[in-house]
């Protein structure tokens, strides 16, 4: 079985095969020499000669690789697709799943599956992330979009710069909220004694970024309360930060709370849904994920268990 995968160059290179390393990183430098001694690689149409050619912006290359050549690499579970045209693809990203390799990162991410099954992500000028829009925590679940262009990528992140993202958030969070809406108007910088976490901080800090948080209480327990949250910034832990400030933290989650916390396995927090204007067609865009097996099934046995708290 033979596989083509085609690379259009975006900067200038030295030597061809520096290029395809670097793009295909899951095969060996040796591998890629022996594609081109094979004639397996082509350059504008050309069989490639020569490992050391000089490639140019705009110039386009097509890998043959058959199945023997293959990686040996493969995703350990697909993406599981909520929308995808030629431009754009969301997923419905699991709990427990990272986004992309952070430091010392060792797990398979979602940029590793992304990357296997759409290779020409790798051609793109950002070679830590190709594709990545935005991100979410590692153990949030729910909406993640991905750009399969490098104009792609950029549109869709000048959108969330510019905030006109719309993105929804349903989360299990301890106890019961004060209010049964509002909005959480706090800035947030890096907590001082513990470098991982994210704090809440007043106007003495240089380094503190204004966070807004829009929630409303869907339905309150005897112990914990399901709420919908839209958030108007993305700081990093934003959600998880603003309601850990006011004693309802997200459950199950070891950072700002207790992951044993009501015996949720993980953390309580799902991106449910996000809405934008489509930066290629200008049409309205409204991508929705249902709310995992895991976190539904725990409401529905609390639902039965007790009855619903009045405020």
């Amino acid at each position: 079985m033979k596989k083509k995968l085609t690379f259009s160059v975006k900067e200038y290179w030295e030597r061809i095969d520096h290029y395809l390393t670097t793009v295909l990183q899951s095969l060996s430098r040796s591998r890629i020499e022996k594609l081109i001694k094979n004639r397996q690689v082509t350059l504008n149409g050309t069989v490639l000669l020569k490992k050391s050619q000089e490639i140019f912006p705009g110039d386009r290359i097509v890998v043959e690789i058959v199945s023997a050549e293959q990686s040996v690499y493969a995703p350990s579970r697909p993406l599981q697709k909520l929308f995808e045209d030629e431009w754009l693809l969301v997923i419905d990203k699991p709990s427990g799943l990272t986004v992309h390799p952070g430091a010392g990162e060792k797990q398979e991410t979602v940029l590793d599956i992304f990357r296997f099954h759409y290779p020409q992500i790798s051609a793109m000028a950002d070679q830590e992330r190709p594709g990545i829009v935005h991100r979410l925590d590692k153990d949030t679940s729910g909406v993640l979009i991905l750009a399969k262009s490098e104009e792609a990528q950029e549109r869709m992140q000048a959108l969330f710069q510019e905030r006109e993202m719309q993105k929804t958030y349903l989360a299990l969070v301890k106890g019961r909220l004060r209010f049964l809406n509002g909005t959480i108007d706090l800035p947030l910088g890096r907590s001082l004694k513990h470098r991982a976490r994210f704090e809440v901080v007043g106007e003495d800090r240089e380094d503190r970024r204004d966070a807004v948080t829009d929630f409303s209480v869907i339905r309150a327990f005897e112990k914990f309360s399901y709420v919908r949250l839209m958030p108007h910034t993305g700081r990093t832990h934003q959600l998880r930060v603003h309601l850990a400030h006011f004693g309802n933290p997200v459950l199950g989650d070891i950072l700002y709370g207790n992951r044993k916390q009501l015996d949720l396995p993980r953390l309580g927090l799902h991106a449910y849904a996000i809405e934008f204007t489509h930066p290629f067609t200008g049409n309205g865009v409204r991508v929705t994920s249902p709310l995992p097996a895991d976190l539904r099934d725990y409401l529905t046995a609390n639902f039965v268990a007790s009855k619903k708290t009045k405020y």
